[in-house]
């Protein structure tokens, strides 16, 4: 039997950040990380049983060094991370491989910038895992593995199995928030976001069962609120209703019943139905992405949902349910001047926000916005500044602002949502906003004790906050009593966000001087990346008509039906390297090298000397001639071509540089 250890890199979040720098006791069994590792207890449930599978989080258990106890020995290693984590999952990657352990690497940040890991990893997983990871083992098992492998067509999440969480069973209470995802993907083309690129602009959806499994065995294990990981809850309120009308009666069955929090687009305000059950199942806190106020703005980046109602009217309807908005802010659009910061804190004032995520405009690899700033010479290389603290990192280069401008309002603006006593006037017009109580059951004695125990503790802690932090905190707790007290655990909840905000702000503001004093010394290079824009308008336009064309003739030659989706896309990634920078229409050249393309790649994935093409029963339902030619199947192809030419015609031109010039570029 194999052993494998799945691993979370610790990064500097700012959770564990705000209770370092807080100099408050914690607990022994007080949360150290904020939310579980559902990603890799996914994984661990698609593996199959012939391997043992464990899971170590970081920000739990504690970094892992050569000193470090693991327990046992491991036959293979397994990281996931997003782009703040590049760093720790590269040293982490060198540790195991001077062991002479295998690592293998999947997770966002590794499909939007797969370049980052193929030198530091032995195998790449880009996309989703549901069927390349069991397909991987197999082929690992024979001794014939590939270096990448790549899901290019969206799993159905019917085959997304329930979660194992027993090798961390124990940790749960450890984590301020259990996990579980009911939904991926989102209908919305917002230009920086990378939700579209990963998990597709179709909303595919978890069995409601499978839900609720999934919540009761976390609370089970000790999880207290629930964060339902979805790109957008909302994207089908008709399943969203009915999980919700399934979920209320078990959520009221435990004592207490469990919180929920989770992210979801405004339009929820349009359904009064789906507000009242997101109440009545003890929805705390959903997150919004205002992003701005201004309609240039919005328009710009796509963002069109928000430009169809009044946003300050429909934060308001949303949190006269009890549930309240954590606004997420953007910065430094280029329809964004001097002035947006405080346009940005007048919207939280109008519309009873207390909480918001506000962050400066980034480019993410693979984004609309990343090829587009790209082109433009306005992406920037911030180094490893994103692993200390990705929220106030700005990669870009602003267009009618200096970047010192968007800095310093941005700091501004921070300072200004953080300070205690704008906090207190909004949150104390929150809880007067609420028109109609949730229904919940009332609390068992046992809980009241309990919930006394905590108030008494966050008593003791009060007394060693600032004075401006103790007055406004009394004030709110005093009001919320007098006004609504079923809010009351609600507000608390927010109160800690608050605090733990006030506490980053210092940080924070030492990490945006940073980037300031860089700035101003030029320190700060361009990074340009040329595979940006390597797939013209022109070629998204005939991808429908070739597509279904190399489909025919890949499905009458590939022995192995379910790797012609990967197959394809080398196909068209070796042509655009050679053509995409000319390319205007289909020419009877452009064929001819596809065919010629195709000839190449069925040799290698027919060859028994290509890496897992011809092991196991292929990754996923076999490709059929229907969906070959649908207009969601190119999409998904040209994203993962698109993932497939990040980074290797860089690589290209630096290897042809050097072999004419005899040294490495400088």
């Amino acid at each position: 039997m194999s052993r494998i250890l799945l691993i979370s890199p610790k990064f500097d979040t700012e959770f564990s950040r705000a209770y370092e720098l807080s100099g408050l006791k914690i607990q022994a069994d007080a949360p150290r990380s904020l939310i579980v590792p559902l990603n890799l207890a996914t994984i661990a449930a698609l593996t199959p049983e012939a391997h043992d599978v464990d899971i170590w989080d970081e920000s739990v258990r504690g970094e892992i060094d050569n000193h470090t106890d693991l327990g046992r020995e491991y036959d293979l290693i397994g990281v996931t991370g997003y782009i703040a984590h590049i760093p720790r999952a590269v040293e982490l990657a060198g540790l195991f491989r001077q062991r002479g352990i295998p690592t293998a690497i999947g997770g966002p940040g590794v499909s939007g910038a797969p370049h980052l890991f193929r030198d530091a990893f032995d195998v790449l997983f880009l996309g989703e895992a549901e069927y390349t990871w069991p397909q991987f083992l197999r082929d690992w098992e024979k001794g014939a593995h590939r270096s990448e492998y790549r899901q290019v067509e969206r799993p159905d999440l019917s085959d997304c199995p329930t979660p194992r969480w027993d090798s961390i069973a124990d940790d749960i209470p450890l984590y301020r928030l259990g996990g579980v995802q009911t939904t991926r993907g989102c209908p919305y083309d917002c230009e920086f976001c990378d939700v579209i690129h990963l998990f597709g602009r179709r909303p595919r959806h978890r069995p409601i069962e499978s839900v609720i499994e999934e919540v009761v065995t976390l609370q089970r294990l000790g999880a207290e609120r629930i964060f339902l990981c979805d790109d957008n809850f909302v994207s089908n309120r008709k399943y969203a209703r009915q999980l919700l009308r399934e979920l209320i009666p078990v959520n009221n069955s435990f004592d207490p019943p469990l919180s929920y929090s989770t992210q979801l687009t405004i339009d929820l305000a349009q359904d009064e139905e789906l507000m009242e059950l997101m109440a009545d199942c003890n929805f705390t806190q959903v997150l919004i992405g205002i992003e701005t106020t201004r309609p240039a703005s919005l328009q710009e980046v796509h963002k069109v949902q928000n430009l169809r109602r009044d946003m300050v009217e429909d934060c308001k309807k949303i949190q006269s349910y009890g549930v309240a908005v954590r606004a997420a802010l953007i910065v430094g659009f280029d329809a964004d001047d001097a002035e947006v910061f405080e346009e940005q804190m007048r919207f939280l004032e109008d519309s009873n926000i207390a909480s918001a995520n506000v962050n400066t405009l980034k480019a993410y690899p693979g984004t609309p916005l990343w090829v587009r700033l790209q082109l433009e010479d306005r992406v920037l290389d911030v180094g490893d500044m994103y692993h200390d603290a990705p929220k106030v990192v700005c990669n870009i280069i602003p267009k009618q602002m200096t970047r010192v401008e968007l800095l310093e309002g941005y700091r501004r603006l921070l300072q200004q949502t953080r300070a205690w006593d704008s906090f207190q006037k909004r949150i104390k017009a929150f809880v007067s906003s609420v028109t109609r109580q949730p229904n919940l059951p009332p609390p068992s004695s046992a809980v009241r004790q309990k919930r006394m125990q905590r108030l008494s503790r966050a008593r003791e802690a009060m007394a060693k906050l600032p004075e401006d932090a103790r007055t406004a905190i009394m004030d709110v707790v005093a009001h919320t009593l007098q006004t609504a007290p079923y809010m009351l655990e609600k507000v608390a909840a927010m109160t800690m966000q608050q605090l733990m905000d006030a506490i980053l702000l210092p940080y924070q503001s030492e990490l945006i001087q940073r980037q300031i004093d860089q700035t101003l010394a030029g320190k700060l290079k361009l990074d340009p990346d040329p595979s940006a824009g390597m797939i013209p308008e022109e070629f998204h336009a005939a991808a429908g008509d070739i597509i279904p064309v190399l489909y025919d003739r890949l499905n009458a030659e590939i022995e192995h039906k379910a790797t012609i989706p990967e197959v394809i896309t080398a196909v068209l990634k070796d042509f655009l390297i050679r053509w995409g920078s000319g390319f205007t229409r289909l020419e009877d050249y452009h064929q001819a090298y596809l065919s010629e393309l195709c000839d190449r790649h069925v040799e290698r994935w027919n060859s028994k000397e290509a890496p897992g093409a011809g092991g196991g029963d292929g990754q996923g339902p076999v490709l059929t001639v229907e969906r070959a030619g649908s207009a969601r199947f190119v999409r998904e192809v040209l994203v993962s071509v698109e993932q497939a030419l990040r980074g290797e015609v860089k690589a290209k031109r630096e290897s042809e540089s050097e072999r004419i010039t005899g040294a490495r570029p400088g």
